[in-house]
């Protein structure tokens, strides 16, 4: 055979794992997608033993999508259930990337677990029905923990608290040294089931009733002739008589300062994972190296923070690097990127830090899911998470997965703020209250008796359910946009795919096989955060040959097949195989040199991504 001689090139793509039909395909964005299939209601909050039981129901209703289990038990013993969900037809979790998701780990942001439950519910229920999620669900693993800090997140959506407590684990902690735990706490005077504030009748005090006799407000002229009061602070009794009230309420340590990564004794004491909730979540995260990205549900304030590499420090410390002029041009630079983008594209960001060049990627990767988060949420704004012992910064800094904290909700400005000047004032917020909720939302002041106080004022609030977490009515919006966000996120995990495929005759019987590897998602193959920590495992592409064709060795060297076109270089895939890396948007090419020793033959691709999956493409050749 010369190289005269014609080859017909046959194109045989094999995928890898098998794809389950879809048993209730729905096109139609008005149609039915199995919302009833488990019908839920979104216009409420549920405590333990609620969404333990649905998420219990939810497993035995959907057995071939889901699993359940505890990952240890809280300081009061409540298990921490964990729902795992994939289609166990295309393979078992542990084999597929997955996406971590946990809610509330402060026991007041329990809208973290309506969004978390909710995020389950839909993957399960729409999985016959929706394509996307049929997909998506197919080749991904979701590990869902709606409640983290269980005790204190049944805590506050059972009984009256303020919307800033139960916060902590159920640590006891004597907060004002006087040898007892926990006894001076937030109680229900007047048994209303809110918790606000209490006022008493003083001639010299500060405050009055404002003219609709709905709020407190500041006496602006000393002078003027009106009924005064004191504010004494939330609602309480002094329990052990010393004439303080509320000074030892409940709760320990942070729990979002006490993951390891970035821990500091102020933030987090008294030691690193020293609560079992806690604890159980990174035990039971270590031993998931198929994690990818993470997400925490936290409230409040509307925020998309996602972790980011650590920034370059120029000689001098941070404050040089401010100053420098290279500093100031990337900043300039930065800047204008920003502002060309945000023509197109008003959700567009860019994150506002210099980073090392092999941690670029990172950056850029984050850039682009967070924009796109933005255009999901509404009204979020992406910006960059914290360190000191918080939970998604040792998810990133840790294991090398995208990490994501998701203030939810926040005060009512995006609706509330009439005047368009970023803020909400009291007149803003009444009006809010009477129109959006029907006057549902705010405690009147009133009257009541207490032990100690003799006859106090109660009141001039909001609810429980209206600044840090969402009225009933708003939870379902925010749980949809959310489940949009993180199952857009997993939608762009790798995918490693062939592309273009070349046969160019080299001489006599050789002939050079050229392949594309690419992978068209925004995430890599794996992080540069895992490169780092060694914690990556890399992608690997070999060949082989088969029929009349062999593989000739090779030495790996990157090849120029088309000397008049040496800049199309193609890396040699040896007899053992070429590893390599495939960042997010990008394309590869790869090539061996096949022998044809007469008749027909093959040449067979194989490419194995512990994140971006298996691809096999099979090219025929045949002499004519």
């Amino acid at each position: 055979m010369n190289t005269r001689t014609k080859t017909a090139i046959l194109l045989t793509v094999f995928l890898a794992g098998s794809l389950v039909a879809q048993s209730k395909l729905q096109t139609n964005p008005g149609g039915y997608h199995g919302e009833l299939d488990y019908p839920m209601s979104w216009k409420r909050y549920y405590g333990y033993e609620e969404w333990t039981k649905i998420m219990r129901e939810l497993q035995k209703k959907y057995p071939q999508l889901a699993d359940i289990e505890s990952i240890g038990k809280s300081r009061m013993g409540r298990d921490q259930l964990l729902l795992t969900i994939t289609a166990k037809s295309t393979g078992a979790p542990e084999t597929k990337r997955a996406m971590w998701v946990d809610g509330a780990i402060h026991g007041n942001e329990v809208n973290g677990v309506t969004c978390s439950l909710y995020l389950a519910w839909y993957l399960l229920t729409r999985y016959d029905y929706d394509p996307f999620v049929h997909e998506l669900v197919d080749s991904t693993t979701f590990y869902v923990l709606p409640g983290l800090n269980v005790d204190a997140n049944d805590s506050y959506v059972r009984f009256p608290n303020t919307e800033n407590n139960p916060r902590e684990p159920y640590r006891p902690a004597d907060d004002d040294g006087d040898g007892l735990f926990d006894e001076d706490q937030t109680e229900d005077v007047d048994g209303d089931g809110e918790l606000s504030v209490m006022y008493v009748e003083d001639p010299d005090g500060e405050s009055k009733l404002s003219p609709d006799k709905r709020r407190f407000v500041d006496v602006a002229d000393p002078r003027e002739e009106v009924r005064r009061f004191r504010r004494v602070g939330a609602e309480g009794f002094d329990n052990d008589g010393d004439g303080q009230i509320n000074e030892d309420d409940i709760g320990g340590p942070d729990p979002n300062r006490n993951f390891p990564y970035g821990w500091s004794v102020a933030d987090g004491y008294p030691y690193p994972m020293s609560e079992a909730e806690t604890r159980n979540v990174f035990e039971k995260q270590l031993r998931l190296p198929n994690i990818y990205a993470s997400f925490h549900y936290h409230n409040t304030g509307r925020l998309i923070m996602f972790q980011a590499p650590p920034a370059v420090q120029a000689p001098g410390g941070a404050g040089a690097q401010a100053a420098s002029p290279q500093a100031q041009r990337q900043q300039q630079m930065a800047q204008q990127r920003i502002e060309e983008m945000k023509k197109a594209d008003k959700y567009a960001y860019v994150a506002p830090r210099q980073v090392a060049p092999e941690y670029q990627h990172d950056l850029d990767v984050q850039s682009e899911i967070v924009s796109t988060g933005a255009r999901l949420l509404k009204d979020y704004t992406p910006t960059i998470g914290g360190l000191s012992g918080q939970a998604h910064a040792a998810t990133y800094y840790m294991f090398g997965a995208y990490s994501y904290l998701i203030e939810l909700w926040g005060s009512p400005a995006f609706e509330a703020d009439i005047d368009g000047d970023g803020r909400v004032s009291d007149e803003e917020m009444m009006k809010w209250i009477d129109l959006e909720l029907m006057g549902e939302g705010w405690v009147l002041p009133h009257k009541a008796k207490h032990p100690d106080l003799g006859e106090v004022w109660i009141g001039g609030t909001s609810r429980k359910h209206v600044g840090r977490t969402p009225p009933a009515r708003y939870i379902e919006t925010e749980a949809l946009r959310n489940a949009n966000f993180v199952m857009y996120a997993a939608s762009q995990f790798p995918k490693v795919e062939f592309g273009k495929v070349e046969v160019t005759p080299a001489t006599g019987d050789l002939y050079w096989v050229e392949v594309e590897v690419k992978n068209d998602k925004v995430y890599p193959t794996s992080s540069d955060r895992a490169v780092a920590l060694k914690r990556a495992v890399m992608d690997k592409i070999t060949a082989a040959g088969g029929g009349s064709v062999e593989i000739v060795e090779v030495p790996a060297a990157p090849t120029a097949v088309d000397a008049w076109n040496r800049a199309a270089q193609a890396e040699v895939v040896t007899a053992k195989g070429t590893e390599f890396r495939l960042k997010g948007h990008e394309t590869k090419r790869f090539c061996v040199l096949a022998r044809m020793k007469g008749g027909e033959g093959t040449v067979e691709f194989t490419v194995r991504s512990k994140m971006g999956g298996t691809a096999t493409k099979k090219i025929t050749l045949k002499a004519e």
